[in-house]
């Protein structure tokens, strides 16, 4: 399995630009942007390449952080604003080209863009499920007419839709917040399309139901064979898998290895000064740059 460095939580002292070089002198070759919108797509994607980096994931545009948005699937009165931020996200993941080339075996490139669901006021009374469910269906289905070559040998290639469980104790009220909820016929067996998975990060997993080595195995085929994107964070700090915390990463990683070794390990952790070089970690429990 292979790392990607959340750079948008790595080096924050750094301009969004700036972050890219220091990953890449850090020893990274996979960077996922969770909010890439303060800059130009062009921009981003011409620095990546300048440093032999490639980008595995986007978030959709979630509305204004500041103001308490959280994202939008689930929020009745921003329909006009969902569906922007849909258009918005597959016109960066295609110029970000959101990992370009998967191994020649799976003849299969995919691009990922997290859709995250918000925080619904409690007093509304519409059926948000209904909502969020419609939102997906849309959200997917977008996603997954987008066509684009690179190669000959590359055949067509869709857009991933990503949704992701978020625990109540890091972001109160979500509207997505558990596996069973997310699994459910309401949402990835009811809209039925191949491109939507669900994004597994052990931080919130952890926090929301325990249990990990069990929904690994449950949820492995939503995580997706191929495209799969499990992200990692030491609970409850949300520091470097390596620290002390509630998760044994030594077995996990173990267990996420031979559950499926081509899935994408995301490094959305709190990252500290003492470890802002982490390839002995890294290596120390069996993954690479």
């Amino acid at each position: 399995m292979r790392v990607a460095v959340n750079l948008n939580m790595f080096r924050q002292e750094l301009p969004l630009l700036q972050r890219y070089k220091a990953a890449a002198d850090a020893g990274f070759r996979q960077v996922e942007v969770s909010f890439p919108y303060s800059e130009g797509a062009e921009d981003l994607k011409n620095t990546a390449d300048s440093l032999g980096l490639t980008h595995t994931l986007i978030n959709a545009p979630p509305g204004d952080w500041s103001r308490g948005f959280r994202g939008l699937a689930a929020l009745p009165s921003c329909q006009n604003e969902f569906r922007e931020s849909i258009e918005t996200a597959i016109y960066y993941a295609k110029a970000l080209r959101c990992d370009k080339y998967a191994s020649y075996c799976t003849k299969l490139r995919s691009y990922r863009v997290h859709v995250m669901a918000g925080i619904p006021s409690s007093s509304n009374e519409i059926d948000i499920a209904g909502l969020f469910l419609n939102n997906i269906t849309y959200a997917a289905t977008k996603l997954k007419e987008v066509r684009d070559v690179v190669r000959c040998f590359f055949p067509l290639a869709n857009i991933m839709c990503l949704i992701e469980p978020i625990n109540h104790y890091t972001v109160p009220g979500y509207f997505l917040s558990s596996y069973e909820q997310g699994k459910s016929k309401s949402i990835i067996d009811a809209v039925k399309l191949p491109n939507l998975k669900i994004q597994y990060d052990l931080f919130h997993a952890q926090q929301i139901c325990g249990q990990i080595s069990a929904t690994i195995r449950k949820y492995k085929d939503l995580i997706g064979k191929y495209s799969g994107y499990v992200q990692v964070a030491q609970v409850p700090s949300r520091d470097e898998p390596c620290m002390p915390g509630e998760i044994d990463y030594n077995f996990i990683f173990g267990l996420l290895q031979s559950t499926n070794p081509g899935w994408i390990v995301g490094l959305e952790h709190n990252f500290h000064e003492a470890h802002s070089a982490p390839l002995e970690w890294i290596r120390q429990f069996g993954l690479a740059m």
